[in-house]
């Protein structure tokens, strides 16, 4: 049976779990990086203007537009965005871009009465230009400091943890894996008796009115409940944040909306990508970075072409087929990074490997593939192999975020999720693609996929860019 614990000795077990955690020295850390990132960000604005005309702006002075740092403090902190940690990534980007905004725009204002016009115009376009690299940078320096931040014993929220079954070991083992998040886990209670003590160094002990007193005294935050459904309503008035996770795990394509129907409680789901309007801004988004990127990838792809070239022959793209929306066909082109008999090559190797047959039959890949070159490794690495896909966007077969193209045969192991997933455009990058690209199964690429296409905004797609940046650096699961 679970130990009995009287309610001092559970009080002090808990405060010296979390004496040094604190959501306000978590706040403050996060702000400090906001203030550096912000600042840099104006600091590219102005670079980007002096580039053009280096009399435009005395950088000499810069220092001096830190005195808006605290209406950029407040604007963030009055947009929820401290202390930082439970906030889901695509919302945090969506609150720091129209926060930025406001601030970059109000700064434009507020300095009209101590500049000239003439003065004005040049600062102006720096703020304006600052504004898509705040968007970007501030959350890429959040999650940045966050995993740093993690190493820390005052990083993140204490958090109780309330469970019916064995589903909150689950959540607690992810917890403490992932710290970045920002939850403590500091205790498990349970209402039906479990033969043991603890789980990975936390304590469990069984609901009574003793144990929810003293929770209720120390002024723990955050409750976490698995299916706990006991004493409901007395749990939603002893925590500012209630989290429920599900007992039994629900669709994963599914973004639930709360909704008064008649005066019935009811849930709502809407999947955007099937908008006209949604499909649009998705495309010019799509059309517009491709263009912006273009003076970039134009020579990279020249250098490259010649690199091919020397290191081994045969043509320099390779079309892959792939299934595109609604079942289209689509060559997937990328830079060879194969030797050219690699077709004849993957025949002889299913034929005479059944270790690798197997291989190929699971994930349509290999780890160590001998059919690559040694300058197709390094593209593949680095993901520079993808670059011509970017042709495969600006015509309108691809998108810049999507699910991961599939070939024919890899549809049957999606069932009766292809056609879903088919439903909308295949992406350069996506979840699959953040989330361990080689590495994830099927079960876990469709869930993500899945889960992407119901879930979708703009605000996701500009999140997963951003790191997509971060896991290509990496390099990890590209083979």
């Amino acid at each position: 049976m679970i130990s009995s614990i009287n309610a001092k000795e559970l009080e002090k077990h808990l405060k010296s779990q979390y004496k040094y955690t604190s959501s306000f020295i978590s706040g403050i850390s996060l702000g400090f990086i906001d203030a550096l990132v912000f600042m840099l960000s104006i600091c590219i604005g102005f670079f980007i203007v002096n580039a053009v005309d280096p009399s435009c702006i005395n950088f000499r002075s810069f220092l001096k537009y830190s005195v808006f740092l605290p209406a950029v403090f407040i604007v963030f902190y009055l947009n929820g965005l401290y202390p930082g940690i439970l906030l889901a990534p695509e919302d945090e980007v969506r609150r720091f871009s129209l926060s930025s905004f406001f601030i970059l725009i109000g700064e434009a204002f507020a300095l009209t009465t101590i500049k000239s016009t003439k003065d004005l115009i040049p600062i102006a376009i720096a703020l304006v230009l600052s504004w898509p690299f705040a968007t970007i940078l501030l959350p890429l320096g959040r999650e940045i400091s966050r995993r740093y931040f993690a190493k820390f014993s005052w990083w993140g929220v204490p958090a109780v943890v309330y469970n019916k079954d064995d589903r909150a070991n689950l959540i607690v083992e992810r917890l403490l894996k992932k710290k970045y998040l920002g939850y403590r886990p500091i205790l498990i209670v349970t209402d039906s008796a479990i033969h043991k003590d603890e789980f990975l160094g936390i304590k469990i002990v069984e609901q009574s009115a003793e144990i929810s007193a003293v929770l209720k005294k120390i002024n723990i935050k955050v409750g976490i409940l698995c299916g706990f459904n006991k004493n409901l309503e007395e749990l939603q008035t002893n925590y500012r944040y209630l989290i429920r996770v599900p007992r039994e795990q629900l669709n994963t394509t599914m973004s639930l909306h709360m909704k008064d129907f008649g005066g019935i409680l009811a849930f709502s789901s809407t999947n955007y990508l099937t908008k006209k309007s949604s499909l649009l801004l998705k495309r010019a988004i799509d059309i517009v970075v491709c263009i912006c990127v273009s003076p970039i990838l134009i020579p990279l792809t020249l250098i490259i072409a010649v690199a091919i070239k020397i290191s081994s022959p045969g043509p320099v793209f390779y079309g892959h087929k792939r299934v595109g929306k609604n079942h289209s066909v689509l060559k997937c082109w990328k830079f060879r990074s194969m030797c050219i008999d690699a077709d004849k090559k993957l025949k002889e190797i299913l034929e005479n490997d059944p270790a690798r047959a197997a291989e190929w039959e699971k994930d349509r890949k290999f780890t160590d593939d001998p059919r690559v070159t040694k300058l197709g490794k390094f593209l593949r690495k680095t993901s520079l192999d993808e670059i011509p896909q970017i042709w495969n966007i600006f015509v309108g077969e691809m998108s810049l975020v999507g699910p991961r193209p599939v070939t024919e045969p890899e549809l049957t192991k999606y069932g009766k999720y292809s056609d879903y997933v088919l439903s909308v455009k295949p992406g350069l990058s996506g979840m699959w693609q953040i989330s361990g690209r080689s590495d994830t199964g099927y079960e876990e690429r469709i869930n993500l996929d899945t889960y992407y296409i119901q879930n979708w905004s703009v605000w996701l797609d500009i999140w997963i860019l951003i790191k997509t940046v971060g896991v290509v650096i990496k390099g990890k699961g590209a083979y």
